[in-house]
Formats: structure tokens, C-alpha cells, sequence
């Protein structure tokens, strides 16, 4: 009798079928470690029918953002009876030495490791700044530099970083999954993923492997859509209060990001429309939801 497969891999997507595409073709080369789960958030660009047509394990849900799609696939894994769960969103790819890497790294103690998510293009750099850390391993707040921006700044501190971007390569063991509970669904886009990694690290060691590389698209020139400032702000001001020390400095520093990010990707009229314009309520609401932790779908 075969042995069973102990590793799930399970990508989210929606609407990014050609990526997905040359995501699961980069999965595959690890066919004989894991098999494959695509959660499709009711995409409407051929991905159910490509799907299908090619024989892949899927499961098409309506589009409850990507914290539902985490949800399912975590536990798809903790009901099929997989140890690991493998998560990556559609439009990321592993290096080939990935999940070798993770799994000899993976110790007793270990509730999550994640890869270190890189530039497609420039490996060196990463696309998600890894955040300088304090004393209590939370990002830090007053400092010239907050965070590193190339890999060959983050191997200085050794060849495991004490902090992980979930859901771009991250290997999370379920026998965690299950005493933590799954990914709260009421994010529904952005803060999923800190939410789920505070709650990881109280139960075991997170970390990212770095030399484990995940490819990943530059985001840095991305139109920001106004519905995705609302709950970066909403939800950001809940977690600084739920897990982040000096609360009302970092929900200052969360607006003020937000705002530079759309102007730096946006351009300065639609950053005007933000501060006095039609597209101030989301930033408003986005303040008031946020410190009246009401996670609603509003937009």
C-alpha cells in the first residue's frame, strides 16, 4: 500500500489564471512530497473550466476574500489528515530546493516556516520588507531603518529570521492548526495573515528559512483599490490593539502609510480624494471600524 502524502500544498486564487498556472507548474516538481489543493474564490477568467479540464483537485467557494480561502484550505489538510499544510497565493512560485529546505528545517518546536518571498526578477531583493524586530519580536516602531530590504541583509542576522510573511510559501504543521483554531474569515482581505502568525507564535517557533526562496511578482507599482485601504486600515488598528505595543503611534504610522502608498502607486489626485474627495469614507470608516472592531463587509 502507498504511503500517504503528509504534506498539502494549497493555493488561493482569484482571477490570475496564468499565474496560477506557472504556480502549479513549479508545484509539481515536488509530486512525490505533496499533493495539490486549489481553492478558487469564484474566479470568471477560465480557471474553473482550466481546472477541470486538466484534472486538478479544486474546490470553488463563493469570494469570501483570501482569509476564507485560507480557512478551507487549512482545513481541508486538518480533515483529510495531512501533518503540514503548505499555503502560496496564485501569482508566487517556489524555488525548485524549497520544500526540501523547509521540511529538514522543521524541528519539534516549529509551528510554522516559511520561505523568504523574493522578486521574480531580482532574487536579491525582497518584495514584502522583513521588519526589524524589539525585545518582544514585534516589529519595531522608532528606528532611521525599519525593515530589510535585501536577502543579503537578512542572512547577516543567521540563516532563520524570527518573523515570516504568511501565505507566500509558509509550511504550517496542523497538529497547530488544530489547538489554534483556522484563520479568522472577518478579515477577509489583508491582516489575515498577522493575525494568524501572532497566534502561531504563542504556540511554537515561526520563522523564515532563508534559504528557502519563494518568487513573487514586484507589487510595489500596483494600483492600490480603494476597497483594500479600507480594510488595511480597519484592520491593521485592530491588531495593533489585539498584539502591538505603543498602539496609537503605529495606528498614526498605519494611515500615514496607507496614504503614501496611494500616492506613491496611485498618484496624487487619487491621494486627494482620500483627505477631501469621494473616496474619503474609506479611509473613514476604515478609522472608525477599526477602533470599533466591527468586521464587516462593508465594501
Amino acid at each position: 500500500m502507498q504511503e500517504k502524502k503528509k504534506i498539502l500544498t494549497v493555493i488561493v486564487t482569484y482571477n490570475r489564471l496564468q499565474l496560477l498556472k506557472r504556480c502549479i507548474q513549479h508545484i509539481s516538481v515536488f509530486s512525490s512530497l505533496t499533493d495539490i489543493l486549489i481553492i478558487n474564490n469564484s474566479s470568471v477568467d477560465g480557471t474553473e473550466q482550466y481546472l477541470i479540464e486538466n484534472n486538478i483537485v479544486h474546490i470553488t467557494q463563493p469570494n469570501g476574500g483570501s482569509s476564507a480561502g485560507w480557512w478551507r484550505g487549512i482545513s481541508e489538510a486538518q480533515t483529510r489528515g495531512y501533518e503540514y499544510v503548505w499555503l502560496m497565493d496564485d501569482d508566487g512560485f517556489p524555488d525548485k530546493e524549497a520544500l526540501p529546505i523547509l521540511l529538514a528545517s522543521f524541528k519539534k518546536e516549529t509551528a510554522c516556516i516559511s520561505s523568504v518571498v523574493v522578486k521574480e526578477n531580482n532574487p536579491g531583493e525582497l518584495v514584502f520588507g522583513m521588519p526589524k524586530l524589539n525585545k518582544r519580536g514585534n516589529p519595531v516602531l522608532f528606528s532611521f531603518k525599519r525593515k530589510f530590504g535585501t536577502t543579503a541583509e537578512l542572512k547577516k542576522t543567521g540563516t532563520e529570521y524570527s518573523f515570516a510573511h504568511l501565505f507566500n510559501g509558509a509550511l504550517i504543521s496542523t497538529a497547530v492548526t488544530g489547538r489554534i483554531g483556522n484563520v479568522n474569515r472577518e478579515y477577509f482581505l489583508y491582516g489575515d495573515e498577522v493575525d494568524y502568525f501572532c497566534r502561531l507564535r504563542k504556540a511554537g517557533k515561526v520563522c523564515t528559512q532563508l534559504n528557502a526562496l519563494h518568487y513573487h511578482p514586484d507589487v510595489s507599482q500596483r494600483n492600490i483599490e480603494k476597497s483594500r485601504v479600507y480594510y488595511f486600515i480597519r484592520n491593521t488598528i485592530i491588531l495593533n490593539k489585539l498584539y502591538f505595543d505603543h498602539r496609537l503611534m503605529r495606528d498614526l504610522f498605519t494611515v500615514g502609510i496607507a496614504l503614501l502608498r496611494v500616492l506613491r502607486r496611485n498618484g496624487f489626485l487619487n491621494f486627494l480624494s482620500y483627505l477631501g474627495g469621494k473616496n474619503l469614507k474609506f479611509l473613514f470608516y476604515g478609522i472608525k471600524d477599526g477602533y470599533g472592531k466591527k468586521m464587516i463587509k462593508r465594501f
